[in-house]
């Protein structure tokens, strides 16, 4: 309401996008884009002092290569769909019970709630067997909600057979050998987007809704490897970077995160070796990065050749 607000007084040209574009960013194409869940991606420029500069949304200004057409997903109320899967063939849509209820929100409670009585789905373009790796957390809305510590956030195999429609669930790790670890937030080596991989990379949960340090699981074995940052130290979400772009050990990389010293007031970037778990770098911050939403990594490189 309060954007539909600006745009009817002249505050906002509703033309170009509605949203906030918080949410997380990716390079492509020689574009920096910013997005969110509610609107189209905004291009933006990084200057050569290390400010923000908006470009336009992308659906709207020219761009090299064509967009494909849309595809209508039919639903019977609007879905929390914060993010969706692809694999070498396939598309995967989730089609969760975390679903929007303005109704909640004029009462007073949160837009987003969680749907008991709905069952999810997943669409998939095409007939296969999917693997789908997620982290199912229970109570389900916990992301939304306070939440005392019977919170689990379970790393997990969703098997889906779009033959005979049916799916199976297990957990990747054993939790009587390791014992239970929230796990959120997790990334692949992204060399290898939409392929099988190995190992993921994870944020531990805890104490929720902090973030406690990070875990490299083996997808395969289940093995599990955890790097804690100690203290009252608490970062967001890790994100693994490929060391190169032609290696062929898929862990060969680092894992990197930005870290808050909750006690002395101070924080830092610190770069993790992904395959000993050795401390490379730390690098001070003049500044706090808050908890929460996603980000990306762009060399000096992409930002020289940023197209306008």
């Amino acid at each position: 309401m309060l954007f539909y607000s600006r745009g009817l007084f002249g505050l906002l040209d509703q033309d170009h996008g509605l949203g906030v574009a918080n949410a997380g960013l990716v390079y492509f194409n020689g574009r920096l884009l910013a997005m969110s869940e509610d609107d189209i991606p905004y291009q933006v420029r990084v200057t050569s002092s290390g400010d923000l500069k908006t470009v336009g949304s992308t659906l709207i200004s020219p761009e090299n290569g064509e967009k494909s057409t849309d595809v209508e997903i039919p639903l019977k109320e609007p879905t929390m769909m914060h993010d969706f899967a692809i694999t070498k063939n396939f598309v995967v849509i989730p089609d969760q019970q975390v679903v929007f209820k303005l109704q909640e929100m004029i009462t007073g409670g949160s837009p987003v709630i969680y749907d008991k009585d709905k069952i999810s789905r997943f669409g998939v373009m095409q007939s296969d067997e999917i693997v789908v790796i997620g982290s199912c957390m229970t109570p389900p809305d916990s992301i939304f909600n306070q939440c005392d510590e019977s919170l689990k956030s379970v790393l997990s195999e969703i098997r889906l057979n779009l033959l005979t429609g049916e799916s199976k669930r297990r957990p990747i790790m054993d939790i009587t050998k390791d014992g239970h670890i929230n796990l959120e937030a997790g990334m692949v080596n992204r060399n290898l987007l939409g392929r099988k991989t190995r190992f993921a990379y994870l944020a531990i949960a805890e104490p929720w809704p902090k973030v406690s340090g990070f875990a490299k699981v083996d997808l395969e074995t289940g093995e599990v490897k955890k790097f804690l940052y100690g203290g009252h130290k608490y970062g967001g979400e890790p994100f693994f970077l490929p060391r190169d772009n032609n290696n062929n050990q898929e862990d060969e990389g680092y894992v990197m995160g930005f870290v808050h010293d909750e006690n002395s007031g101070t924080s830092e970037l610190l770069i993790v070796h992904a395959t000993n778990f050795e401390v490379e770098a730390s690098v001070k911050l003049p500044s706090r990065v808050p908890y929460g939403f996603h980000g990306t990594f762009v060399t000096s490189e992409d930002l020289r050749h940023q197209a306008y």
